[in-house]
C-alpha cells in the first residue's frame, strides 16, 4: 500500500503528496540543469529529512532523559556534491539546541543524532553535525 505518490509535473518539477495527510511537496531541478529553481531540489530534501530524523531522535532521547528541546532547530548547509558518481558527498548541518542540557547529556544526545537517526545510518555521506547548546 502506498504511503505518498509523487508526480512528475513538467519542467523538471515533482509535487509528491503524503496520502493520510494531505501534505505537499514539491520539488525542482536546479536552473543550471533546466529546472525552474524555486523549490528545494530533491537534495536539499533529502538534507532536510536527515535533521528532522536526527532533530526527532535528539529530542527522544532528551526526553527519556528528562530534558525538553522544544525549540531546537537545525540550519542546513550547502551539501556537499561528488559530480562524478553523482552522489551527495557531504551534508552541513549545525543543531541549536534549545533547554537546559547538561555537560554530561550533551555528548550522549549528539552520539546519538548521529548513530540513532534512521536516514543518517542509510547515507553513506559525511554527516558534518555542529551542536549549538543555547
Amino acid at each position: 500500500m502506498a504511503i505518498s505518490v509523487a508526480k512528475y509535473l513538467g519542467k523538471a518539477r515533482v509535487e509528491t503528496t503524503h496520502l493520510a495527510s494531505g501534505q505537499k511537496v514539491v520539488t525542482d531541478a536546479v536552473k543550471e540543469y533546466g529546472g525552474q529553481g524555486e523549490y528545494p531540489t530533491p537534495v536539499e530534501v533529502l538534507a532536510q529529512s536527515l535533521a528532522n530524523c536526527a532533530l526527532t531522535v535528539l529530542a527522544l532521547r532528551g526526553m527519556k532523559e528528562g530534558v525538553d528541546i522544544t525549540g531546537s532547530y537545525a540550519e542546513i548547509g550547502e551539501c556537499e556534491e561528488n559530480m562524478e558518481n553523482h552522489s551527495v558527498s557531504k551534508f552541513n548541518i549545525v543543531f541549536h539546541i534549545k533547554g537546559n542540557v547538561e555537560e554530561g547529556l550533551r555528548k550522549k544526545l549528539e552520539m546519538f543524532a548521529h548513530k540513532g537517526c534512521f536516514v543518517g545510518n542509510t547515507l553513506t555521506a559525511e554527516k558534518n553535525f555542529t551542536f549549538i547548546y543555547e
